[in-house]
């Protein structure tokens, strides 16, 4: 994607900000976990798989009256396997047996699909000729068979060749080449209990099995194995450590299987957690539990992850840790610790895209006028995340997992800052100094000469933030005060955030953007409810500019067959465009496109080896202006990028050279009486110091920044005296250990 794209479709779609209060932790932000009463009861209901518009699953309801036939041993119908797929507003429908022709008296288990969903691998009774066979224990076990679709119809049933009457062979999972086949059995040669094992295809036969080892196989049982296209293999265990009853855990390959991760709450509990499976970009998925507070014995659970499930994990599969951290507020004249600054913060790593252009009714954006092509949206930070207050020392604690994280600090009467904290690499003290908010000066300057918008209201009251300046073109006030034109300059340089600051672009016929919040689930073409924002925001502009018409278009990665891949996206692409109807937008401005593999981006076309990422560049849902009368041209202020700098400070790296007859800070114990962005400004605060009889006060250059350092200690208490003589002179300090 080029910049312009890249800029246009963050301009579409804004922030969604979720509304959370500040005692919920980063885990509960992160996952939302929802138990799909449409298709639970208080039967069994478990182990999930991707088809089609849905999904399939087990259960123990009455399927047909022909086949109530129930299971002395566990005292409960056979299981059978049922369809739910999805309505229009992307949630489940009630279920129905999913195939007449596989319907039978024994029990038919977990399943899954192949890419192109029409091979399908499911666990049943051994059987031959329509007779259960029994093993030499006289139980007839478990084994895998194979169907294929043919006209709709689930036929050519037959027994994989690995199967073994005497022992159970269940829970099948095919690779999304189709060329490796997992399963969960209790045969010998396994650690003990049930194992995972995986067989190779080999032409139009399978391999010996082979045990994954002693990474994900233990003494206890491993079972409802699931692979991820990107070869991530999660399964169910009560040997590894876990919560109580069957865990979920994930491994991933190489030479060796990594050691089992558990993926820990929210979805495990102390009950019985299996059967997980997750979509290709690791954000929707399902998994069956056994947990409290369901509908049955076993009930079916929806999860989506604000971000990626992987964001939850550092790069040796540990969870990512979470660090306490200090943000530390002073003004940058007098170097005073600033009480009761507001510090706004988010994690950039879990923000979803969703907030749609509305046609105004957004107070932060501005409609065009009819003469007007201009479009400016604005995001206000303010309203992101959880929020604090400094306390009278200027210090404001919290507690951040791993990842990027965008703040906003704002007091009354000085300019707010925004910064970015990288936790991997932060200190656990953030400095942050603060400039008084200078007053603009009506310099008679009215109307298109001036800072006044073109309807004659003061461009600067926040009722028409837009302007028109007679020597720089259009410009816009930002909230507190500073004003960014439209090729990115700024009149206060402390607000500054270099070319994401503010700039200006515009849409033209051909111009081709993608919608970067639309995922589907493996084999499915329904809309799910995290993408209808995206064509929210998609309606919403079409709306507010009536003269454009769109190609809508969806695309695949190469895998799996090109005629399907197709037809696939072809009916993708139909159902976004159905969607946007629906809302009321005509149809004649609309064409749904699909491609299918058609528009790889990269090199991954058939047979070339590409890791899952490289994959999922490819599978995308874009939109190209076909026809509009007018360009538009296009401002943004406030984006929320990263800004480019980075306020912290960092007393093991960047110049630890003096600015002052100083030597580098020592000792254990250091009392700091503020923080300096000029070196002026800290030289003032040193002197101030020296007069009020702190003799050793010095200048220590950390990054970016000055410390007025007023004497280090190894011992603590005299530390302490020294702060404890400073708050009588009424000069506030905080302690660096």
């Amino acid at each position: 994607m080029n910049i312009f794209q890249h800029f246009f479709s963050t301009l579409l779609l804004t922030i969604l900000v979720f509304n959370v209060s500040a005692q919920e932790t980063e885990e509960e932000k992160k996952v939302f976990i929802n138990n799909e009463a449409t298709i639970n009861s208080d039967k069994l209901e478990y182990s999930p798989a991707f088809y089609e518009d849905g999904i399939v699953f087990i259960s123990t309801k009455v399927s047909n009256k022909r086949f109530k036939m129930k299971d002395k041993r566990i005292d409960k119908n056979v299981m059978s396997i049922f369809q739910s797929k999805r309505e229009e507003n992307g949630l489940l429908l009630p279920p129905t047996p999913f195939s007449i022709e596989l319907l039978s008296t024994v029990h038919e288990g977990p399943l899954t699909f192949d890419r192109t969903g029409e091979t399908m691998f499911f666990t049943r009774n051994t059987t031959k000729d329509g007779r259960r066979i029994k093993a030499k224990d006289g139980i007839t076990k478990m084994s895998i068979y194979q169907a294929e679709n043919v006209a709709g119809k689930w036929v050519n049933i037959t027994s994989l060749p690995f199967n073994d009457k005497e022992y159970n062979t269940v829970h099948p999972s095919i690779s999304v080449e189709g060329d490796v086949l997992y399963f969960a059995s209790n045969r010998e040669g396994g650690a003990g209990g049930m194992d995972i094992w995986s067989v190779k295809k080999i032409g139009d036969d399978w391999s010996e099995p082979r045990n994954l080892g002693p990474s994900v196989n233990t003494e206890s049982d491993e079972i409802f194995p699931f692979v991820h296209a990107d070869g991530t293999l999660y399964f169910a265990s009560n040997g590894h450590i876990g919560f109580g009853g069957l865990d979920l855990f994930f491994s991933r390959p190489g030479g060796d299987w990594s050691p089992a991760t558990n993926l820990g709450a929210p979805f495990n509990s102390e009950n019985d957690d299996f059967g997980f499976i997750i979509d290709r970009d690791k954000k929707n998925g399902y998994f069956s539990s056994s947990r409290n507070g369901g509908y049955g014995a076993d009930d079916i659970y929806s999860f989506y992850v604000s971000g990626n499930l992987d964001e939850l994990f550092d790069e040796d599969n540990r969870p990512k840790v979470v660090r306490d951290f200090t943000m530390m507020v002073s003004d940058n004249i007098s170097s005073e610790m600033i009480e009761g600054a507001t510090i706004t913060y988010t994690n950039l790593d879990n923000l979803s895209i969703t907030k749609a252009i509305t046609g105004g009714s957004d107070p932060e954006l501005q409609s065009p006028e009819d003469e007007d092509t201009d479009l400016l949206l604005r995001v206000p930070m303010a309203e992101m995340g959880l929020n604090g207050v400094t306390d009278f020392l200027g210090k404001f604690p919290v507690a951040l997992s791993t990842g990027n994280y965008a703040f906003v600090i704002e007091k009354p009467g000085y300019q707010s800052r925004q910064i970015l904290v990288d936790t991997e690499n932060s200190t656990e003290e953030i400095f942050v100094s603060l400039d008084k908010e200078v007053a603009i000066v009506d310099n008679g300057m009215n109307g298109s000469n001036g800072m006044n918008g073109s309807n004659g209201t003061n461009g600067i009251d926040g009722n028409n933030p837009t302007g028109t300046n007679g020597m720089d073109g259009t410009g816009t006030v930002n909230p507190d005060g500073s004003i960014t034109t439209v090729d990115g300059s700024s009149t206060n340089g402390s607000t500054y955030t270099g070319s994401n600051g503010g700039f200006s672009n515009t849409i033209r016929e051909g111009s081709v953007f993608q919608l970067p919040n639309i995922y589907y689930n493996f084999n499915d073409a329904s809309i799910r409810p995290d993408a209808k924002v995206d064509l929210d925001a998609l309606a919403g502009f079409l709306s507010q500019y009536p003269d454009v018409k769109i190609e809508l278009s969806s695309h695949t990665d190469s895998r799996g067959g090109s005629r399907y891949n197709k037809k696939l996206s072809q009916k993708r692409a139909e159902n976004s465009v159905a969607y946007l109807i629906r809302q009321g937008l005509p149809a004649n401005r609309m064409v749904a496109v699909g491609y299918g593999e058609e528009a790889i981006r990269n090199h991954c076309t058939n047979g070339k080896e590409c890791t899952e990422d490289e994959h999922q560049y490819n599978r995308r849902t874009e939109v190209k202006i076909l026809r509009m009368n007018n360009e538009i041209n296009i401002q943004f202020v406030n984006d929320t990028s990263p800004p480019t700098y980075v306020d912290k400070a960092n007393f093991n790296s960047g110049s630890s050279e003096s600015t002052s007859s100083s030597s580098a800070i020592s000792g254990d114990y250091t009392v700091i009486a503020g923080v300096y962005a000029n070196y002026e400004n800290a030289q003032k605060k040193q002197g101030r110091l020296i007069e009020k009889g702190y003799p050793q006060t010095s200048i220590q250059t950390v990054g970016n920044y000055y410390h007025i350092v007023v004497n280090t200690f190894q011992d603590r208490s005299q530390a302490l005296n020294l702060q404890t003589n400073l708050t009588s002179d009424e000069i506030k300090s905080f302690l660096k250990e």
